[in-house]
């Protein structure tokens, strides 16, 4: 009973486990169908299809009496209810965790929100980009001297999504173990947090609040991004002090590993105008590969900065990406679960369904006879794709 990205994203992971994942979708449809501007198959587009692969779809009125009867045979059948919508909805429609496990009691309930399920926060509306505001996430992104900014993607909910899995993969193994059904509460807030543990710890410890730091590394010098000859951009990292005498090696630098201003990286980073006024015009002249070959020679961490057409061209990066089918008409290729088991990425078995695609099937899974399953269409306590 999830819609968006954090939801569809936890229980996707599942099905790409081998989780039979039935999606409950209501009439007015899963809200991330027409948000993408890159229609695919009708009314899914590219968003929807990327998270929502392996799933069956049926489309259900849960607030019909109908409707509920269907959702309750499901529960007292199913291992696992994942849910994301807004706190409360769930005990409006008749189905908090309460009245399911009382269903089931070793029903595994899981529901992911903006900040948990109780507490004086938890009936606000939340999104990705609310939860980056909120969470510290913009604070930290962005130039020293520039504007907060979001992350172009929707971190926070698959953080979100990860732990939801985590925290059902225990609860079905607590299972096995005796200790019944398990409710789980995840939010968005925790998730993010989570994240920045580092910086949080820091900040509790010292009272300092991080600071925004663009590309380059505070900590660290060199460490950051760097333009080359063709336009493209390097990011690169020096750790340790032994890796600078290697870095000036590779880069042809000579002395200047023992230049006084630069042998340790606490007097690199305090001279880090003085170190980039020497370096930064070095890797302008000449192009990213050049340097590419040189620094990775020497064991330097570097890497180009690649946008989504250059990770598609780089046939090394593609060998190893978790590429998959989506099975959707004019989307070749899709990344699947980042798992690799016993040497295999998980299958795309099934395409993202359209809204009630598998209404008749699961219903008649779950022992409804043809009878009602028509009762239940006439009713509009189910529906089918138009």
């Amino acid at each position: 009973m999830t819609e968006g990205v954090a939801g569809p994203y936890a229980a996707m992971s599942l099905s790409d486990m081998g989780a039979n994942v039935i999606k409950v979708e209501r009439q007015a449809g899963d809200w991330s169908r027409p948000t993408d501007h890159v229609r695919v198959d009708g009314e899914a587009n590219a968003n929807f299809i990327a998270l929502n692969r392996n799933k069956r779809d049926i489309g259900l009125d849960v607030s019909s009496a109908a409707g509920k009867r269907i959702l309750e045979r499901f529960i007292a059948r199913s291992d696992v209810l994942i849910s994301n919508y807004r706190p409360g909805v769930m005990a409006k429609l008749g189905f908090d965790d309460a009245r399911c496990r009382a269903i089931n009691a070793a029903l595994v309930y899981c529901t992911i929100s903006g900040f948990g399920q109780k507490g004086p926060y938890a009936e606000f509306p939340a999104s990705d980009t609310i939860m980056q505001a909120m969470s510290g996430v913009m604070s930290a992104v962005g130039e020293a001297d520039g504007s907060p900014l979001r992350v172009g993607f929707p971190l926070i909910d698959m953080a979100a999504a990860n732990a939801a899995v985590q925290a059902v993969l225990l609860a079905l193994y607590g299972r096995l173990e005796g200790q019944g059904g398990a409710v789980i509460d995840i939010s968005l807030m925790a998730a993010a947090l989570a994240m920045m543990s580092g910086g949080y710890t820091r900040y509790a410890a010292s009272g300092t609040v991080p600071q925004r730091q663009g590309n380059q590394n505070t900590n660290l010098a060199p460490a950051g991004a760097f333009k080359t000859a063709d336009g493209r951009y390097l990011s690169i990292a020096v750790l340790r002090d032994s890796h600078w005498i290697k870095f000036c090696a590779a880069m042809g630098l000579g002395t200047l590993a023992e230049d006084p201003r630069f042998v340790t990286n606490a007097l690199r980073v305090e001279n880090r105008a003085a170190l980039d006024d020497i370096i930064v015009p070095m890797l302008a002249a000449q192009p990213a590969a050049y340097w590419l070959e040189r620094l990775r020679a020497a064991d330097i961490l570097c890497g180009p900065i690649n946008d989504f057409a250059d990770i598609a061209a780089d046939t090394n990066l593609s060998a190893v990406l978790p590429l998959v089918d989506p099975m959707a008409p004019n989307v070749p290729q899709a990344i699947g679960s980042p798992i690799r088991f016993n040497g295999q990425y998980a299958e795309t078995v099934r395409p993202a369904p359209a809204k009630g695609e598998h209404t008749r099937e699961v219903l008649s899974e779950f022992d409804f006879g043809a009878d009602e399953i028509a009762a239940f269409l006439r009713e509009g306590a189910v529906f089918e794709p138009e």
